[in-house]
């Protein structure tokens, strides 16, 4: 969408803005609601959880067969109930952070829409929102993965199952792939390369140095109002 020859949003641009404006606002408020059901289901319902067992015991077909190098039996899981309460601690930051993603980026198309509206897409804030989202973008991609892993050793250890480091002897804990989300980590990045490019936009506006290739010369963001 463009302005008008007149420098001014059309009618149905404005209206395509709004229903954005009010549908980002929506959706803040869904991810709100739905991440204090998800924090309340897990401290006063009876969430469970699965944990991977890794099995070191030799196949006894092969045990004496020469030929054989290495082998195990398949992997097994156990579904667990009743988590103590540090893994219940850090299924709820996983779960918080999860839903602070979609709720901060929400709130930064709401934002971003309402300064367009206003002719000021290069507002303060609108970039400082960015920015922000960005980093809890970064952050959304690894850590509730990391905070579930965790989860998941205290609930086995609270279950007396061994660690990794014992396998030689029973089934142990197979010790939980950190999952990182690349996907969300490529989006923080942009998120966070557009609020640089945005911030300095507005610089280059406040100064009068918008010729093509010309640096702005003693940069400022003093003088753009927020």
């Amino acid at each position: 969408m463009g302005l008008t020859t007149t420098g001014r949003l059309s009618g149905p641009e404005r209206a395509a803005l709004a229903g954005l404006l009010w549908a980002s606002a929506a959706g803040a408020l869904v991810a709100g609601i739905s991440a204090g059901l998800h924090v309340f289901g897990i401290w006063t319902g009876d969430p469970d959880l699965s944990i991977t067992l890794g099995n070191s015991y030799f196949p006894e077909l092969a045990g004496d067969n020469p030929r054989v190098l290495s082998g195990q039996y398949d992997t097994a899981s156990i579904t667990v109930a009743d988590m103590p309460g540090p893994a219940r601690a850090l299924l709820t930051a996983a779960s918080l952070l999860q839903h602070l993603v979609m709720a901060s980026i929400c709130i930064a198309a709401f934002l971003l829409c309402r300064r367009v509206l206003q002719y000021r897409p290069l507002a303060k804030s609108s970039t400082n929102a960015l920015g922000v989202v960005g980093v809890v973008v970064l952050l959304g991609a690894a850590f509730p993965g990391i905070f579930e892993s965790l989860a998941t050793l205290i609930t086995a250890a609270s279950l007396g199952l061994p660690g990794p480091g014992e396998i030689d002897s029973r089934e142990v804990v197979d010790g939980p792939a950190l999952h990182i989300d690349f996907a969300l980590l490529a989006l923080g990045t942009l998120l966070l390369v557009i609020a640089t490019a945005l911030q300095m936009g507005a610089r280059m506006q406040l100064d009068g140095a918008l010729r093509e290739g010309t640096p702005p010369q003693n940069p400022s963001t003093d003088g753009f109002r927020p």
